[in-house]
């Protein structure tokens, strides 16, 4: 056996196998916690908190209740990371449109603002409105939502500003212009659930635009 610096380095055969072996494992396991966090998001949205129980994700995912508790030990962990799990997707998709949206002002502040409310028609709204309702009146979720909400509501905001872009997220309007945008784009997609329309031809959408330009565009 060689001690030089210059002799290669091999490791065992076993090691070199272990090594192998690891990354199918986490693999499947990240396969395994993605099936399970779709399962939870679509039971959120198709039949609502209360039928979203585990045992009816577990069949969903069609996994072991030993892999699904393994991954989240709770109801109220799994749902809250189910909710946070479709917005990362939405994450990327924002950022992805972000190389494409128009450079000029007025039409990026259009843009941008379409593609805003075209999230709050989408299943992570819906789902988050589910576990919203039922934390009211859940201690045990809403002790789970504070914390995650607090850390997805920085996440939206910092999303928001990467697609206004950095000349309009600098005015000193900007803060009051993004607060209104999501709380108001919040509370009208809520009249959704029970009116089912074309959500491209909302009327606040108009409203939301011109107000945007006018607080924005002003010197």
């Amino acid at each position: 056996m060689s001690s030089s610096p210059d002799a290669p380095t091999t490791e065992p055969e076993a090691v070199r196998r272990r090594g192998a072996e690891r990354r199918p494992q986490a693999e499947r396991s990240q396969e395994t916690r993605t099936r399970i966090l779709d399962a939870a998001v679509a039971l959120l949205v198709e039949e609502g908190y209360a039928r979203a129980n585990t045992l009816a994700i577990q069949a969903k995912a069609g996994v072991s209740r030993g892999r699904l508790l393994h991954q989240f030990p709770s109801k109220e962990e799994l749902l809250v990371a189910a909710a946070h799990h479709v917005w990362e997707q939405r994450r990327g998709k924002n950022a992805q449109a972000e190389t494409s949206l128009p450079t000029e002002p007025g039409a990026r502040i259009d843009a941008v603002i379409e593609l805003l409310w075209s999230t709050f028609n989408e299943n992570q709204f819906w789902a988050a409105t589910e576990l919203w309702v039922a934390s009211r009146t859940e201690p045990a979720l809403a002790d789970v939502i504070r914390p995650a909400e607090r850390r997805l509501g920085r996440a939206i905001w910092k999303s928001m500003d990467d697609l206004f872009g950095p000349e309009l997220a600098a005015h000193p309007t900007y803060p009051v212009v993004r607060h209104t945008l999501f709380t108001s784009m919040r509370g009208v997609a809520l009249t959704y659930a029970f009116d089912q329309r074309d959500p491209s031809t909302e009327p606040s959408l108009a409203n939301w635009k011109q107000l945007a330009k006018a607080l924005l565009l002003r010197d």
